[in-house]
């Protein structure tokens, strides 16, 4: 029993030397089936990963995902639309292709935070370049698909790594 608890503290610890906090901060326009009610998308999240001994990172993340409601038209009235708005929680795949450049994704679940709103299968892929010691931009298609029914937004990212 002891060697399996020195074996597991072992691993545990290094997987903490190579492991990561991060926040993020995202912003994007909305496509697809919310094009018509929403006019922009805003995001944040904070998640943790590890590097493997290739050049492959894990992760977990979690954060907010606000659609901002925008006024549209039906039959000549003017009708103002609502936020829509999740929580997701997902867990993370990147890969580094350069010291600069990195190609992955995020899959999980969004939970739907307003009326009416179940949430759904959430997915964002996505490219990131380092642009300093502990920071990066990313550029992402990030969606919610729930009964054929999308929430998708294309944007613009800005993660910091917390050590």
């Amino acid at each position: 029993m002891k060697k399996v608890i020195l074996v597991f503290a072992l691993v545990l610890s290094s997987l903490a030397a190579s492991a990561q906090f991060s926040v993020s901060v995202n912003a994007g326009l909305p496509v697809s089936d919310v094009e018509d009610y929403s006019s922009f998308a805003l995001s944040g999240d904070v998640g943790y990963s590890f590097a493997t001994e290739s050049n492959l990172m894990l992760g977990v993340s979690a954060g907010f995902l606000n659609y901002f409601g925008k006024d549209y038209e039906v039959l000549g009235a003017t009708i103002e639309a609502e936020s829509i708005q999740y929580i997701p929680v997902a867990g993370s795949l990147m890969y580094r292709l350069t010291d600069s450049f990195s190609a992955g994704s995020k899959l999980g679940y969004a939970f739907g935070v307003d009326d009416d709103n179940d949430g759904g299968f959430y997915y964002k892929p996505m490219l990131s370049y380092v642009v300093g010691n502990a920071t990066s931009l990313s550029l992402f298609y990030e969606g919610v698909s729930n009964d054929g029914i999308n929430a998708n937004n294309v944007g613009l990212g800005f993660t910091f790594g917390l050590n």
